[in-house]
């Protein structure tokens, strides 16, 4: 038997991606905060419904006074949450109906379905079918322009509100999913199809008509890109794994174990400077607190529905969840651990806490 009683430490590691044996991780970490104080967890706060409405899953976009843009996925309502009381209005019909996303630029809130790029000048005018497009998916702002996924081509809005639908030319068989800004440069994943267990990203300057560099990935897909500090990384697949971009290709960075994923434009996002990423009903953080440590994976929040889309509006969290909006609240959720299996025999185990005033 063990002469000291186990000690159960060490929370800045994070998730296990192996599973129960591996002893320096965590099995589980629900509705936790590990990353405040290295070696300890908390309780987040939990999230709460905000609005019923939207009660449609909807992508968001950010105006630069404030007022959030909700748009829907299945329908074409655009709904606005104002910044001056938190309250919801459905403000437009998309005409071309479904979204497949919105973002704001150049002083207009640009949303698209898959063929229909449509702007409003935040003022009164709504025009949905302002330009035709291929198959849109995410779009970027990247120097001074709009930059939108299109198919095989990456189409563009320029600083005068030029749109061009074929700024760059992929390879027949893949299609762009998402994009990343990179500076002068930017990243475009891509999928070929659902079936086919490989795919590509490429490296584009955004001038020539080319790209610079190119890099297989074996999975169905690149699903999002995600901010990590100054490291780009790259969720793919149907399993939860990530690559991360070292300057001309992909390595493999980790995994979040029992999680399926798909592609998911606004699953991600950047919260007081943690890397979020949403799948189903859980919202997970990749993030160090220090630079001694590494990076670890947690599970954050928990929303009250899945997840559609992340949006952070100062210090608070807009989750779309499909019938309505949750935020963050002022109440604890329940934070839930499981630790590896312990490969010894045990006599006793003490967990230790801190006993707060009330």
């Amino acid at each position: 038997m063990l002469k000291e009683p186990l000690k159960l430490g060490a929370f800045q590691n994070g998730l296990s991606s192996l599973g129960k044996m591996q002893q320096n991780k965590w099995m589980n970490l629900d509705n936790c905060n590990i990353h405040s104080e290295t070696g300890l967890v908390y309780p987040n706060l939990a999230l709460v419904s905000e609005s019923t409405t939207p009660n449609e899953a909807c992508f968001s976009a950010i105006a630069p006074n404030g007022d959030v843009y909700f748009c829907s996925k299945t329908t074409g309502k655009i709904w606005k949450r104002a910044i001056v009381d938190s309250t919801y209005s459905l403000v437009h019909t998309n005409a071309n109906t479904v979204h497949t996303g919105c973002r704001y630029f150049n002083g207009y809130l640009w949303y698209w379905t898959a063929t229909k790029l449509g702007n409003f000048d935040l003022n009164a005018t709504w025009v949905d079918s302002f330009a035709t497009g291929t198959n849109f998916k995410e779009g970027i702002e990247s120097s001074n322009t709009l930059l939108i996924a299109n198919g095989r081509y990456i189409a563009r809005v320029d600083a005068a509100n030029v749109f061009s639908a074929q700024e760059l030319v992929l390879p027949a068989q893949y299609n762009a999913t998402c994009l990343k800004d990179l500076g002068d440069d930017v990243l475009i994943g891509t999928t070929v199809a659902s079936t086919v267990s490989y795919c590509k990203v490429f490296l584009w300057n955004k001038v020539d008509t080319s790209y610079t560099y190119e890099d297989e990935v074996f999975e169905i897909g690149v699903n999002c890109f995600l901010q990590l500090d100054n490291v780009i990384l790259a969720q793919c697949g149907t399993t939860g794994r990530f690559y991360y971009w070292t300057g001309s290709k992909m390595n493999y960075f980790g995994k979040i174990r029992g999680i399926t994923t798909s592609a998911g434009e606004q699953m991600q996002a950047v919260y007081n400077g943690k890397c979020l990423f949403a799948n189903a009903t859980k919202i997970y953080s990749i993030h160090k607190e220090d630079n001694a440590l590494n990076f670890a994976f947690c599970g954050e929040y928990t929303a009250t529905g899945t997840v559609a889309s992340l949006l952070v509006q100062g210090q608070q969290l807009l989750v779309s969840r499909g019938t309505g909006i949750d935020k963050i609240g002022t109440t604890y959720a329940t934070a839930t651990i499981e630790s590896p299996e312990i490969q010894a025999q045990i006599s006793i185990i003490k967990v230790g806490y801190d006993i707060y005033p009330e």
